[in-house]
């Protein structure tokens, strides 16, 4: 329930709930349009573009550390958007509009408040309907060396597993990072799993990509996957000190959002 994946693609459903949202307001303004009430739809987008705005800029100036290029700050793939900043903008720009333009003094808060309900209502009922996440299972996997390590032995301490595999462009990009993150992190362990390959294979491309030994382990048979049922690659799991899953994230994660999601484990 975290994604909707169609195919090869993978969709998280925050940005789909936010494109069916705008189709509802979108859909209200023109009713009330035609009941007399003003055309508040080309008031829509700039609307929700400064909502984005807003969410990524608070975000961004919260973690502005863990983003080396202004690039970095602009590449939204990491999906780094502070929810309360961006609701907050939303809210200050239909009183704004409506303060500007008194015909809208309707149809603008209804059609805006029509797509923000659907958007929590979706995100209420994933909430709602997203099953309970198992706690981290009696797995038993190998190093590259071959030494094996059961996962229960990880338990007591806040720990992040990335599920990554050498064919997957946006595990190939954020690799890198969580390598360093895991020699310089103090509060959590970082462990990359692969899933699927051989050792042979995950060791040629380390070695071709100048990465280390990084800690690694290998679940050639996707066991971590099944078990918690990600629809793709990457994925990370943020798991406290008692073994339970508290964060799933599907896809490339930048320094911020590590950062954040371990700040997480914390509390």
């Amino acid at each position: 329930m975290d994604a909707l994946r169609l195919g090869p693609i993978v969709l998280p459903w925050a940005p789909l709930l936010l494109v069916l949202g705008y189709a509802v307001a979108v859909w209200v303004a023109g009713m009330a349009q035609k009941a007399g009430r003003g055309n508040a739809e080309p008031s829509l987008l700039p609307l929700l573009v400064l909502a984005l705005v807003a969410a990524r800029a608070v975000f961004v100036a919260r973690h502005s550390a863990d983003y080396p290029s202004v690039l970095a700050m602009l590449d939204i793939r990491d999906r780094g958007f502070n929810s309360w900043a961006g609701w907050a903008a939303a809210v200050a720009g239909v009183a704004f509009w409506v303060w500007r333009r008194s015909a809208l003094r309707v149809s603008l808060p209804l059609s805006a408040a029509a797509g923000a309900a659907v958007v929590l209502a979706g995100l209420g009922a994933l909430t709602l309907l997203q099953p309970p996440r198992p706690p981290l299972p009696d797995l038993t996997l190998q190093t590259l060396q071959g030494r094996p390590v059961a996962l229960a032995s990880l338990r007591g301490q806040p720990l992040v597993l990335n599920l990554w595999a050498t064919w997957c462009p946006p595990c190939r990009r954020e690799l890198p990072l969580l390598i360093r993150a895991a020699q310089q992190e103090k509060g959590a362990r970082i462990v990359l799993v692969n899933e699927g390959e051989a050792a042979s294979r995950v060791a040629a491309y380390l070695e071709r990509e100048r990465l280390g030994q990084p800690e690694i382990l290998l679940d050639p048979n996707n066991r971590l996957l099944s078990a918690y049922q990600s629809p793709g690659l990457p994925t990370t799991l943020f798991i406290g000190a008692d073994g339970q899953v508290k964060q799933l994230h599907i896809g490339e994660l930048s320094a911020a959002t590590l950062q954040q999601g371990i700040a997480a484990l914390r509390r």
